[in-house]
């Protein structure tokens, strides 16, 4: 029965949608809603027979709306005033940047920019902001519902394809505890919450399994995450969450950050004290055999920024400050121990990226539309504004 639910819920999502704000429960047994639809579409046909006079092949289809309606954004992304919110970048010349606007209205606007190997496209207005994610080899953006959670608003999906940009209405479909391999896992979307993006669907749900936050899949098909109440374990599951292995981290603190080398090899576990400013690194910790192992980090920023980068060679990237000056500054952990790193970008808002890439927004004191852009390692860095 719960099986037959699902495919309702995949198969036909407005449909059920639709009922529910006619009074038809979600969780009424799937045979009930054959028979509301069985009923419902017994009553249509006959109304459109009564009124056309005619049925078959020759009546053209019914297009069903989305439930509202989208603005442009490119007023969002042009204003003098906007704010670089957040960057997905697979290359130079594929990313996602999600821009904010606050200065104007008595609340604030956001939307997104995509770029596809030089063409551009701009995302809808939303109200709240864009969340920007990598999936294979391309980025997109989603918008979350204004009410933080899957039952409430729409969500919209905005991807660019080599036939245009693309506007979709994200489905929510019923909570699972496993998930495929090229679906997105996210903790971006609903806080609190890991959900499950499957792109080619456009449809999003609840994953109800232990995992809580930091989910980071790597290219060897493992996906770790981070869970505990009162404590901090990392799990780690290789067959879509069917089954998941679990291993304590941090028996005292229940807040902090994981990063996973994209071969899965290395990994960096950052338990940290949120502040009235910033959050204070209280441990950070290192294994280079995918968990088994793991090392006290020496000599961590005292303040984070943003998780760590984790390179394949054994080594990450951290942004974060120093005692007494919470300018962030970058450090690479090497051999268990973190050293200034000898690049300069300036001021980062966070870091992200790979062994190809680094980058990260660069906090101005006017406005923060920058990118900080490294392709060698952090040795050099360039500037873009990516709108």
């Amino acid at each position: 029965m719960l099986r037959l639910r699902e495919y309702f819920d995949r198969s036909y999502p407005r449909l059920i949608e639709r009922l529910e704000r006619l009074g038809v429960p979600r969780r009424w047994p799937p045979l009930l809603i054959v028979g509301v639809v069985a009923a419902t579409m017994s009553v249509v046909l006959a109304a459109g027979v009564w009124i056309t006079g005619r049925s078959g092949p020759s009546d053209p289809p019914i297009a069903i709306l989305p439930a509202a309606a989208v603005k442009d954004g490119t007023s969002v992304v042009t204003a003098g005033t906007a704010q670089l919110r957040s960057v997905a970048m697979v290359t130079r010349n594929r990313w996602a940047a999600g821009w904010a606007e606050c200065a104007t209205g008595p609340q604030c606007r956001y939307s997104a920019v995509l770029d596809r190997d030089g063409v551009k496209a701009t995302a809808p207005e939303w109200p709240v902001p864009y969340a920007t994610l990598r999936t294979g080899d391309e980025a997109i953006a989603v918008a979350p519902p204004a009410e933080g959670t899957l039952t409430g608003d729409a969500t919209l999906l905005f991807r660019l394809t080599y036939d245009g940009p693309v506007t979709s209405r994200l489905q929510y479909v019923l909570p699972t505890r496993t998930f495929r391999s090229g679906e997105i896992l996210t903790d971006r979307i609903v806080p609190g919450r890991i959900v499950v993006v499957n792109v080619e669907d456009s449809t999003v749900r609840m994953l109800e399994t232990a995992a809580t936050r930091s989910p980071v899949c790597d290219t060897g098909g493992r996906c770790w995450a981070l869970t505990g109440i009162g404590r901090t374990d990392i799990v780690w599951t290789d067959d879509g969450g069917a089954t998941w292995g679990s291993a304590p981290l941090d028996a005292k603190n229940q807040r902090g950050r994981l990063a996973v080398s994209p071969d899965g090899k290395t990994l960096v576990a950052t338990a940290v004290t949120i502040g009235s400013l910033s959050e204070t690194v209280s441990t950070m910790r290192i294994s280079t055999d995918r968990g088994a192992h793991w090392t006290t980090v020496r000599n961590t920023p005292w303040s984070l920024n943003a998780g760590p980068v984790v390179l394949n060679d054994g080594t990450a990237m951290v942004l974060g400050g120093r005692f007494g000056d919470p300018t962030p500054h970058l450090y690479r952990i090497s051999d268990g121990l973190a050293r200034p790193d000898r690049g300069s970008p300036g001021v980062l808002a966070h870091l992200a990226g790979d062994a190809h890439l680094l980058y990260g927004p660069e906090v101005s004191k006017r406005h923060t539309t920058r990118l900080a852009l490294s392709t060698d390692g952090g040795t050099t860095w360039e500037y873009v504004v990516p709108r």
